[in-house]
């Protein structure tokens, strides 16, 4: 990764971290160090979109992601926390993306992107009343992958990470990004039994187009980067987690399996644990190196999700 990229990336960290804020071309190039107009040029150049289309499409996501997962919280509500100061403004350019308005969306209007109906939904709920009346149970408001034996809440320290993105689908060609990160750590000799291996998925793969998914491949260092190295970090707040580990790693080609208990821990576990989370999942990675090649195997031993009480 070269120093144009990389300070990209710390621009894409600054806006995720703040959405709910004015985010002008002005102050995103001023974070990059770089003049507007080359700023402009080199983020659409890296990220095959204007930062003004960026920071659009990121805010109606997380907005998209809130109104399924956070029923309590009210529209206009989530329009503010997303960054957008107009509440018929967001409606307009949310049914422009999600061919839903906002309210529809939350009733269900996502079913049809998603494999299976959730919890909050009123098709959902319908569904249960359906099945009741015909003396069935409804699979759906019922856990179907997670172990409950095995969800727990941990403290996670601070950490600081570098890191190489993927961009596409999460399960295609993610092992070559692991070992572009993988070989860089270890030909520096940073890389140890205390290593932590995680990836962050930035994106629901539901309601993000896969060629935008971006899928964060990072393993920890001792302390800060020096300067004259050219590699993307990022700094893991420590916190609460709630915390599933799997009985057996999960390849990345399995993430439907990932998704639904991800959904299951948003749906059901958490309007139920006294906690909200806070931000994007952390995955916690297996990497073997394959005897007598050059290629690794890598696989998602635990996932986990920050939280704080409600």
């Amino acid at each position: 990764m070269n120093e144009q990229q990389s300070r990209i990336y710390k621009v894409l960290d600054y806006i995720h971290s703040n959405l709910n804020e004015n985010l002008p071309l002005d102050v995103l190039a001023e974070k990059s160090t770089y003049s507007s107009f080359h700023f402009h040029r080199l983020f659409a150049e890296v990220m095959q979109e204007t930062p003004a289309d960026y920071v659009k499409r990121v805010r109606l996501e997380k907005a998209a992601h809130m109104l399924i997962y956070e029923p309590h919280v009210s529209v206009t509500e989530i329009a503010y926390e997303c960054g957008f100061g107009s509440l018929s403004y967001f409606t307009t350019a949310f049914k422009d993306t999600f061919q839903n308005s906002p309210k529809a969306w939350r009733e269900g209007g996502y079913l049809e992107r998603f494999s299976k109906p959730y919890l909050h939904s009123k098709k959902s709920k319908q569904m249960s009343k359906n099945q009741k009346e015909s003396g069935g149970e409804n699979p759906y408001n019922q856990i179907q992958r997670l172990n409950l034996e095995k969800v727990t809440t941990v403290e996670l320290p601070e950490r600081t990470f570098v890191f190489a993105p993927h961009f596409g689908a999460y399960s295609e060609d993610i092992a070559e990004t692991w070992e572009q990160v993988y070989s860089w750590v270890k030909a520096r000799n940073l890389l140890s039994a205390n290593s932590m291996i995680i990836g962050l998925p930035q994106n629901n793969p539901y309601i993000t187009p896969h060629d935008k998914c971006r899928y964060d491949c990072c393993i920890s260092i001792p302390g800060e980067l020096s300067s004259s190295e050219q590699a993307a970090s990022v700094t893991i707040p420590g916190g609460r987690y709630v915390f599933y580990e799997f009985e057996e790693p999960v390849a990345y080609e399995d993430r439907q399996l990932l998704i639904e208990c991800y959904a299951e821990i948003y749906s059901i576990w958490l309007p139920r644990s006294g906690y909200r989370y806070l931000g994007n999942p952390v995955e916690i990675v297996q990497v073997e190196e394959v005897r007598g090649t050059l290629d690794l195997l890598c696989r998602i031993k635990s996932i986990a999700l920050p939280i704080e009480p409600k």
